[in-house]
């Protein structure tokens, strides 16, 4: 009994019984659950807070209006636990300390902390600035961290400058004691019950009605970038606010925790063990279970009385006691030796166990063969793989594989050591489907013993077969091989599988005189039918197509589908009979398709190249991608073939595109005028403004070359509000007030926010918006995804004016006039012939300006080049005109020098 108290003191002095103490705390605390009071509200600087205010620290004017908040809303005491120790600014000072004194029950934070981090450089005091401290009671907010470092105390008050200052615990928890020394805090108080707000929700006024209503609040950072967060039991980490709230919250329920009763439970740990040793009890089975149901009644009284009373009761030294009085025990009844023989016993009965468990739980089938030919063991995967319940015992032969039954048996009766080799097992089901068994035979040797002499013993070789159903990662290997050369939806070659066909198609036509046709077609309304019918009806039409080629032209060609709307086929012809195969695909292909009750007819789009063997195959399907995309661009004709001086043009505009991202920066683009004119007078009213570009290099190149490259790449975006930029500027230095019109692409509807970049062009400029005419195609009515009236509506609100371009050449439809702030109309220069004598022309015109009366825009005609034409037109009651013989496109400084020649 000395030796256990002796060893307990030991152990105390070196603290292993305070930081078991303290677990066994923290363990109570959690089993006991104790409501707040709900007289505290605690207002959070939260994340949210600071991502809304957007500023750290805050403005002290912020602090006012929130004291003001809380003093409406009939708070009964603030308790700030915030530094207010410098000055900010006089001015929000001077808010803040006006609304302290308005509210007349706030108090401000003040600590002690270390000077700085170096050994005895002495302490300095935080307390608020003394403008601040007019109105407001100083209060301690500092807590006390233990050796574990966690806090598991409050102070009532602190001793600074001399002072005794009471803490924001104890004034909150309505503390009547003296302002010195500290108490537990009570960590079985629910701190998830506790009122907690937003500091930005008390700003807006969104926190609940009546939450602050004769309620103590404190106000404290809560936010983990701000580094107010200590450790603590039960929670792991709080903010300093909430720790004051548990601190009030202790006060106001009287539960000051005290430690106190640790030698009434020593006394009863050493008095059960005095006892047990004295007496005639038998078996340490039994006062193991004596002092083990202690220890339990020990923590159960220890749980009681801190639930009545706020009172930790330290049991670890009482706990130790009793251990090691059952190790004493053990060791006095069993003996030391038996003891270790025990041990030892139990490790190896708990090994085998452990063995045995791996072995049958092992994810692999693992099967034990003998020399006999007989299974010996079988672990539970192999019974299931092998489909037996009872492998054991039985003869290899009748229950497992002959293949593997032969390889055992050869590893068996080899004796030198043979390095054991992978084997995979492809077998058959009865029901016909295939397994693949991965399967490992190693060998190994077991001693038995014969009789009960030591040295009477032999070894007995066995074979371990190891096996795995390998069965999807093998059908999961071949799936992946197949994906990489076919693809899934069609069954058809995809690009990589087909362009090892065209390197076979090619080899095949070495040596002969046939030539090699790769075509490439495209569905090119493809997209329309997925956006019209759905994605489901887009795979139907794609596995139909693939139906079709295998159906019909598999045996002339290779099929393989390149992207969603793009299939490619490639085979041997006979110079010049390469259009006979691409005449039976329009017609085999070119048929509706019928999906589910809709019928779905297909644009297509053709281009292929004929070439002579030696080229290479990712060359050749470049080249009919090259004349596919040059077909799909082209409305005139459905087929295509890749000609050599494509490349020549290919070359240029990849040249092009590279050029015009530097066209800006280099100062290559400029903008040209060409005059709107009255035709009664020849006056000129307005401009229509035309993008130039003058190459360093290549020179002049035309709208119609570059424009749509802009477009296709995007690039379209900045060159727009580039123009619209430079328009505006020039058109302010001309002496007259004209009408500016710039066109816009469709591409910056869909791509940019032209709305945005014409009002940033109207602000930077200064330009009137009400000489802005925005020119639009009819093309841009094709598009349904776009919002083209929303848009239009915002830049109507401008002032802008719209202009519709080049009408009777594209969508030709008069429905969506109505629906559109258009003023304007622009006829087609189709209309204009050279005397305008034509009478559909004539008819057209009239109608235009009929229609355009009624709707109350305007008409321009655009490609007047004769004075007859003008005349013609200004008597059918045309106003205003366009074209080469009022003025080609000209710089702003010629268009000025014309002005002012004609004024």
């Amino acid at each position: 009994m000395i030796g256990v108290i002796a060893a307990v003191a030991v152990l105390r002095s070196v603290a292993l019984t305070t930081a078991f103490d303290r677990f066994l705390w923290e363990v109570r605390f959690q089993t006991i659950q104790r409501p707040v009071t709900g007289d505290l509200v605690v207002v959070d600087i939260d994340a949210k807070s600071l991502n809304e205010l957007g500023v750290w620290p805050l403005p002290r004017r912020l602090y006012a209006e929130l004291t003001d908040h809380l003093a409406e809303a009939g708070v009964r005491d603030i308790v700030f636990d915030i530094d207010f120790s410098s000055a900010s600014n006089p001015e929000d000072d001077a808010l803040f300390a006006d609304a302290i004194e308005r509210a007349g029950n706030v108090s401000l934070a003040m600590f002690q902390q270390p000077a700085s981090a170096e050994q005895n450089a002495g302490e300095v005091v935080n307390q608020p600035i003394d403008e601040l401290l007019k109105g407001a009671w100083p209060v301690v907010v500092m807590v006390p961290m233990e050796t574990d470092s966690r806090i598991w105390r409050n102070l009532y008050g602190y001793e600074i400058n001399g002072n005794s200052e009471i803490s924001a615990a104890a004034l909150l928890g309505e503390h009547t004691g003296k302002a010195s020394g500290s108490f537990g805090l009570d960590y079985s108080i629910s701190l998830d019950g506790l009122d907690r707000v937003s500091l930005v929700d008390v700003l807006k006024g969104t926190a609940a009605p009546g939450l602050f209503l004769d309620k103590k609040v404190i106000v404290g950072a809560s936010a983990q970038e701000l580094r107010d967060l200590f450790p603590v039991p039960v929670y792991d980490v709080l903010p300093g606010s909430v720790i004051q709230a548990l601190g009030v919250e202790t006060l106001l329920q009287n539960r000051a925790i005290e430690i106190r009763g640790e030698g009434i439970a020593v006394f009863l740990a050493v008095f059960v063990f005095f006892v047990l040793l004295l007496t005639k009890v038998e078996g340490w089975a039994l006062k193991i279970s004596i002092l083990s149901l202690c220890a339990i009644m020990f923590e159960i009284a220890a749980i009681a009385i801190q639930k009545s009373a706020p009172i930790l009761l330290p049991t670890a030294s009482a706990h130790l006691i009793l251990f090691l009085a059952a190790a004493s025990i053990v060791l006095r009844e069993l003996g030391f030796h038996k003891f270790l023989s025990h041990i030892a016993n139990v490790r190896r009965r708990n090994s085998e166990r452990m063995l045995g468990l791996v072995f049958d739980d092992s994810f692999d089938a693992i099967v034990v063969l003998q020399s006999d030919g007989r299974v010996s063991a079988a672990s539970q995967m192999a019974r299931k793989l092998f489909q037996s319940e009872s492998l054991v015992g039985k003869a290899a032969r009748t229950v497992l594989p002959l293949e593997l039954v032969e390889e055992a048996l050869s590893v068996l009766a080899s004796s030198g050591s043979r390095q054991p080799v992978t084997k995979v097992l492809d077998m058959r089901l009865d029901d016909g489907r295939r397994r693949f068994i991965e399967y490992v035979v190693t060998r190994s040797e077991h001693t038995i013993a014969k009789t009960k002499k030591l040295s009477d013993v032999e070894t007995e070789a066995v074979a371990c077969l190891t096996c795995r159903d390998v069965t999807e990662e093998k059908e999961s290997a071949e799936r992946l091989a197949y994906l990489a050369r076919f693809d899934p939806s069609t069954g058809l070659f995809n690009r990589n599988g087909f362009e090892e066909e065209v390197a076979a198609t090619l080899n095949l036509a070495r040596g002969t005189d046939e030539d090699v046709c790769l075509v490439q077609f495209a569905i090119a309304n493809f997209d329309q039918i997925v956006a019209s019918l759905g994605f489901s009806y887009g795979d139907q039409l794609r596995e139909t197509v693939a139906m079709r080629l295998k159906s019909h032209l598999s045996a002339r060609a290779t099929w393989g589908a390149m992207t969603a709307d793009v299939f490619a086929g490639v085979f041997r012809c006979e110079p010049d009979q390469d259009l006979a195969l691409i005449e039976a695909l329009q017609e085999v292909i070119g048929d509706d398709y019928k999906i589910e009750g809709a019928r779905i007819s297909v644009q297509l789009k053709f281009g292929y190249i004929v070439s002579s063997r030696d080229i290479a195959p990712e060359h050749l399907m470049k080249k009919s991608g090259n004349a596919l995309a040059k077909v799909r661009r082209d409305n005139r004709s459905p087929v295509l073939r890749f000609l050599p001086e494509m490349d020549v043009a290919l070359q240029r505009r990849r040249q092009l595109e590279t050029e015009l991202f530097k066209a800006i920066a280099r100062d290559e683009l400029h903008m040209v005028y060409q005059p709107l004119t009255n035709l009664s007078d020849g006056s000129i009213f307005g401009v229509e403004a035309l993008l130039r570009w003058d190459h360093r290099e290549l020179g002049p190149i035309s709208p119609v070359e570059f424009v749509p490259i802009a477009e296709e790449n995007g690039y379209i975006v900045e060159l727009g509000a580039w123009a619209l930029n430079r328009g505006m500027k020039e058109a302010l230095t001309w002496s007259n007030h004209l009408r500016l019109s710039i066109n816009v692409s469709a591409v910056q509807f869909s791509r940019g926010n032209l709305v945005a970049t014409v009002g940033e062009a109207l602000q930077r400029t200064g330009f009137p918006s009400e000489r802005l005419d925005l020119e639009i195609t009819e093309s841009l009515f094709i598009d349904e995804t776009l919002d083209l009236k929303f848009a239009m509506e915002e830049m109507r609100a401008f002032g802008c004016n719209f202009s519709l371009d080049d009408f009777g050449t594209g969508y030709s439809s008069l429905g969506y006039l109505p629906k559109y702030p258009f003023s304007k109309i622009k006829l087609d220069k189709t209309f204009v012939r050279e005397s305008i004598a034509n009478k559909q022309d004539v008819s057209v015109i009239e109608a235009v300006l009929h229609m355009a009366k009624g709707h109350g825009m305007s008409v321009i005609v655009e490609g007047i080049e004769t004075a007859e034409q003008a005349e013609k037109l200004r008597e059918m009651g045309c106003k205003f005109g366009q074209g080469y013989y009022f003025g080609r496109p000209m710089s702003s400084a010629q268009l000025q020098s014309l002005l002012l020649k004609a004024a």
